[in-house]
């Protein structure tokens, strides 16, 4: 999977999104932490009187839990982009020299090359 220079910036975007996110929840969290709670009563599907500011921590809990996800997973992708890169990168130079130095011996008498060919097996 190759990602264009777009999808690459798409993907920081993204991570710095999910940062910057992160980030305002545990200002929210330590702010809530702190405050006193007064909150106004909300009747549940079952008839059980919650909080909003209970509703409100168990969807940013859950936010955040999907945000790690997220964010484990666009670095995984990167890891594996630059792995990729790396291992390709490094079998063009390891091709590309070896050529050369074949070629260079190409260039040698017969008695040389069947020497080198000696070396080289031993």
């Amino acid at each position: 999977m190759e990602l264009t220079k777009r999808q690459i910036t798409m993907l920081v975007l993204v991570i710095l999104l999910i940062i910057g996110l992160k980030i305002l929840n545990d200002k929210y969290i330590a702010r809530v932490k702190t405050d006193n709670k007064k909150t106004l009563k909300i009747v549940d599907k079952e008839g059980e009187v919650e909080g909003i500011a209970e509703k409100f921590d168990q969807g940013l809990k859950n936010v955040e839990n999907q945000t790690g996800n997220i964010l484990q997973t666009a670095t995984d992708i990167v890891k594996d982009q630059a792995a990729n890169a790396t291992n390709a990168l490094t079998e063009t130079v390891i091709k590309n020299t070896t050529q050369n130095i074949i070629n260079q011996i190409n260039k040698l008498p017969d008695n040389n090359q069947t020497q080198i060919k000696e070396l080289i097996c031993k």
